[in-house]
Order: structure tokens, then C-alpha cells, then sequence
């Protein structure tokens, strides 16, 4: 009878770069290892580090496991990953929980591919840390330039640029945007970020823009309000 594989979590130093692999049925208290397994490798890697979490072969039928994907994905935000890239097949249980789960909480956006090699090519191109996209819901974003002045809803964001849900007839490729986000710069503050942006791609109900002008300092504060946004509901914080 073939060994049952466990689920393992490594850190490869030399690409700074973290392997969370899930077994086939991982059971709560394998995920909770899995979580302090996490832990233990990101102190030996660089902020910046990129993610390749293969869950291809997990089969966990129940929702409990959910809230210790969550803790591991909100872990990761503080300590400032990259890229975070999940090798799934189809659709499985595991893979239909997440992303109905990503539905309702914030966090990031993974990238997903079929193969472990995939996932390898794609990390070959360097990205600077904070290019990490966030899927943050319920938030308002107002946005106003020539004939512009509309309200939506922020669909994600990362420090580069954004998708907003909402209004786009009078919006075209190229066109200025002045946005104003509504994001938690303190955990418990919901602030107003005032940002200027360009369109890159408009849909009927949806717009895609890249921020303008963006120096260290606004991007710090940005990126600092995304790790908000992400660990409100289990209360970690950034360091």
C-alpha cells in the first residue's frame, strides 16, 4: 500500500520563495501544523518572497480548514509576501471553498495555474513586494474627471492600480481619474485616500486604472491600509 503523502511546508532561501504543499486529505490539525509550519519558514525569508501553494491534490470536504487558510493567507500579508501562485486541478472541494470564501473576506489575490512547473515559470520575472494584489469588497470609491463624477465599489488594488465596479459611460482608455478610496488606515479608522489615476481598460459595468504619481511615502500608506483591510477580522497586525 502506497504512504499516504502529509502535507509540508519548505522554504527555498536562495529564490526567497515559500512551498506549501497540501495532502490529498488534510485533516484540521495537519492544516494547523501546516500554519505554524508557515510561520517558522517566513522568518528565514525576505519581504518579497513569493508563494507557490499546491493544493491540486487536496480533497477536504468540510469548511472548518477554511479559517486556517485564512490565518495562513493573513500571516503572509504582514510579513509582506510577493507573489502568492496556487496549483489546483478543476475545481475540487478545497479549491470551490476558497473561492467562495474569497467572496466575503479580504485578502489577496492568488494567481492560478494547472502544474507545478507553471507556477515555477511564471515566478521567473521579479516584481518589487508591494505589486501584491488585494481583493478588498465593500469598500466606495469615488472617481471624477471631465465629465466623470461617479461612485462605485472597489473590486481590487494593489499599490500600482485598481478595478472599480460601477458607472463607466464616461469613461475612455487614457482619460485622469481623481479617486478617493475609502480604506482602514488605523484598524479601527476608516479614512479617505485621495489618489490620481489613469484609465486602462473600461467594460460595461467596471474600469481598470493605474495610479499616478505615487511616491514612496503614498505607496507605503497604501500598501500599510491594504494589510489593514486584510487582518481586521482576526486582529493581526503589521510590524
Amino acid at each position: 500500500m502506497a504512504k499516504k503523502l502529509k502535507s509540508k511546508v519548505t522554504a527555498d532561501l536562495k529564490k526567497n520563495r515559500l512551498y506549501i504543499t497540501v495532502s490529498s486529505t488534510a485533516t484540521q490539525t495537519e492544516l494547523k501544523k501546516v500554519y505554524t509550519d508557515v510561520r517558522f519558514c517566513v522568518a528565514d525569508l525576505k519581504p518579497g518572497f513569493d508563494v507557490i501553494s499546491d493544493i491540486s491534490g487536496c480533497t477536504l470536504g468540510h469548511l472548518s480548514g477554511i479559517n486556517i487558510f485564512k490565518k495562513i493567507m493573513e500571516y503572509l500579508i504582514v510579513n509582506k509576501v510577493g507573489r502568492v501562485v496556487r496549483v489546483v486541478v478543476g475545481t475540487n472541494i478545497i479549491l470551490k471553498q476558497l473561492l467562495a470564501a474569497a467572496a466575503i473576506f479580504q485578502s489577496y489575490k492568488p494567481i492560478y495555474v494547472a502544474s507545478l512547473q507553471e507556477a515555477e515559470e511564471l515566478l521567473l520575472e521579479p516584481v518589487e513586494p508591494e505589486a501584491l494584489c488585494f481583493q478588498i469588497n465593500r469598500r466606495q470609491v469615488e472617481y471624477a474627471g471631465d465629465a466623470a463624477n461617479e461612485n462605485g465599489q472597489l473590486l481590487d488594488i494593489s499599490t500600482k492600480g485598481c478595478t472599480v465596479q460601477g458607472p463607466t459611460a464616461a469613461l475612455s482608455i487614457d482619460q485622469h481619474l481623481s479617486m478617493t478610496l475609502s480604506l482602514y488606515r488605523d484598524q479601527d479608522e476608516l479614512s479617505a485616500l485621495a489618489m490620481k489615476a489613469k484609465v486602462v481598460s473600461v467594460a460595461e459595468d467596471r474600469f481598470a486604472v493605474e495610479f499616478s504619481d505615487v511616491d514612496q511615502e503614498l505607496k507605503q500608506v497604501l500598501y500599510q491600509c491594504l494589510v489593514n483591510e486584510a487582518c481586521r477580522s482576526t486582529g493581526l497586525v503589521s510590524g
